[in-house]
């Protein structure tokens, strides 16, 4: 099932939900991607989402990640934000 999106490129993106920064990383900022839907299909297309604006940013790695997913009847969408991060 399409929502429209493009298919983008796999990027190496390392991922964490720890909040600790490794030692040497410094922030590049932080990301955001919401898409449409709630199942596996949606969770992975908007971490593909959120590790290219992340990658755009320099970044080589995503701290802090934090998922919700919201069900409203008429909109159910997951949504996805971390802090991007250059080691």
């Amino acid at each position: 099932m399409s929502h429209g999106h493009e298919k983008k490129a796999a990027i190496k993106m390392n991922v964490s939900t720890l909040s600790a920064l490794p030692a040497g990383a410094s922030e590049v900022g932080v990301v955001y991607a919401s898409v449409e839907g709630v199942n596996d299909n949606s969770y992975d297309e908007c971490l593909a989402e959120l590790t290219h604006k992340a990658h755009s940013l320099g970044a080589t790695a995503l701290v802090g990640m934090q998922l919700v997913q919201s069900q409203f009847q008429w909109n159910q969408r997951t949504s996805l934000m971390a802090t991007a991060i250059k080691t």
